[in-house]
């Protein structure tokens, strides 16, 4: 019985196809393994120059799905929070990529105060500016309490909440809505009870309370019970005096859903973002994309924009990184008699793609050595693999996933070639063709709506026309290129040698 490239190697267990928080958190020097390519090192840059107060924005981060956004800006607050060691081991693992000029200019503004990191996932549940609000004051307070340190909880708010409580008029409608519909939401509290706690609550009980009285202000329209831009801009301002802070840095992660949700009501947004004009309060947005979420008759566009460093960071993947990192994927075995055999393997494999690795070269200025440690995933397979997963419209049809997946034939990403596929199968190499099942068949629902006619020719060529196997082949080679957008041609790849 022949031996499967699993035989030879498997796939590192760390290396995840989605990095998020938790994932970091449970794998705590997975940031480490973050290789700095030349867009995360224009992120850093970004963030000296506004931390320096040289520019006194917010940073907009964004990158189609798969290119490593969320690893990027979680690197970041690691490289923020981490003690000087670690920043400077870090720095000294890239030396090609991060010089000590650039680490003595971040370290540099760590000494002398705190800088508060803030991170939050998601904004889909994001309606209006009370939500807005809530949401940056209920991650900031978390964020102080992780770090030890004082958050009066909107001090400013809760004392215009009890100035316009106490008034007798509003006493007696308060009163009058709590008995009616707020009853269980108060717990049976009248207002005079509500005042006096609200002025002897500290902490988290002061702040759930808060939140019930902003919930009956909000639905009621009261203006002075619901927490409003104005007075978190003033509550964050607070915050940064009480505590001698350096800056706070709010990192919100997937903010694409806010822009779709709230695109006719930004006014509130825009003036949070205004507060690093003159306070060090950053916000770090990232999305899929800046400028395309707003027409270019919106009148907010350029405001909006206007308030985040330009250019936007654009973290992309540059090809020889996405190589670099399939390669290192594959973690070889460390028996020494099967590494020899994989060593004469390789060698074979590799002489097979002699043409097809010159023309990708010409592409994607990729080494010989990047070309060979991604065996045995075909060069031009590579190169699609890499373009097809930024064009999908999920994170579920990554690069990192089709290697990373491990559900066999529900899918057919990579773990399940190495291990039904072997150097001396009649096709030992991963050609384009054989993405086919993990980006259409098995993910026809994350396909966008363009891609996806692009693709839904084959089925509809395959029930006219008696295909071969070869012909199949070659006509889902040609739409996975077309789909993707390549560089690549349909007329080099076909043109070219079959290897």
């Amino acid at each position: 019985m022949f031996e499967k490239y699993h035989h030879y190697f498997n796939i590192d267990p760390e290396y995840f196809p989605a990095v998020n928080e938790k994932v970091i958190n449970e794998n705590p020097d997975l940031w480490k393994k973050y290789y700095p390519h030349e867009t995360f090192v224009k992120l850093i840059k970004d963030t000296i120059s506004v931390l320096s107060r040289k520019q006194k924005v917010s940073i907009w981060v964004e990158g189609a799905y798969g290119t490593g956004k969320s690893h990027a800006v979680l690197t970041l607050k690691k490289l923020l929070d981490a003690s000087a060691e670690e920043t400077q081991e870090y720095f000294s693992a890239y030396p090609e990529q991060l010089d000590n000029d650039l680490y003595q200019q971040f370290q540099h503004l760590k000494e002398d105060k705190k800088i508060i990191t803030v991170h939050r996932y998601g904004s889909s549940s994001i309606h209006g500016d009370n939500s807005l609000v809530f949401a940056l004051q209920e991650s900031i307070e978390y964020a102080l309490k992780e770090n030890g340190l004082e958050h009066r909880s909107s001090s400013a708010l809760r004392d215009a909440a009890v100035a316009w409580l106490s008034q007798s008029w509003a006493k007696d409608a308060v009163n009058q809505l709590i008995q009616e519909k707020y009853s269980d939401l108060f717990g049976g509290d009248n207002v005079d009870t509500i005042i006096q706690k609200l002025q002897t609550y500290t902490g988290d009980s002061l702040i759930t309370l808060m939140r019930k009285v902003s919930t009956l202000g909000e639905e009621n329209h009261f203006k002075a019970l619901a927490l409003d831009v104005e007075g978190l801009i003033q509550w964050i301002k607070d915050v940064i005096k009480e505590n001698d802070l350096k800056a706070i840095v709010f990192i919100w992660d997937e903010f694409t859903n806010y822009f779709e949700n709230n695109l006719k009501a930004l006014t509130g947004f825009q003036h949070i973002a205004e507060i690093s004009e003159t306070e060090p309060f950053y916000l770090m947005i990232v999305t899929h994309k800046s400028e395309g979420l707003f027409s270019d008759t919106d009148e907010d566009k350029q405001r909006i924009l206007d308030r985040f460093v330009k250019p936007t960071c654009k973290i992309e993947l540059p090809e020889n990184m996405a190589f670099r990192l399939m390669g290192k994927a594959m973690v070889k075995k460390e028996d020494e008699a099967v590494r020899d055999d994989w060593d004469e393997t390789a060698d074979d494999l590799y002489d097979r793609t002699s043409e097809s690795r010159k023309l990708v070269q010409n592409i994607a200025k990729i080494s010989d050595e990047d070309l060979k440690n991604i065996l045995p995933i075909h060069p031009y397979a590579a190169l699609v693999l890499k373009h097809i997963s930024s064009a999908f419209d999920s994170n579920q049809r990554s690069m990192f996933d089709f290697i990373k997946n491990d559900r066999g034939e529900e899918i057919k990403g990579f773990q399940w070639f190495i291990s039904h596929y072997g150097p001396l199968d009649n096709n030992p190499l991963l050609t384009i063709d054989m993405l086919w099942d993990f980006f259409y068949e098995k993910g026809k629902e994350y396909l966008s709506s363009e891609i996806r006619a692009i693709l839904d020719c084959y089925p509809r060529a395959a029930a006219t026309k008696k295909l071969d196997d070869d012909e199949q082949r070659v006509l889902k080679t040609v739409l996975l290129l077309r789909s993707g957008n390549l560089k690549m041609t349909t007329e080099n790849f076909l043109t070219a040698k079959a290897d």
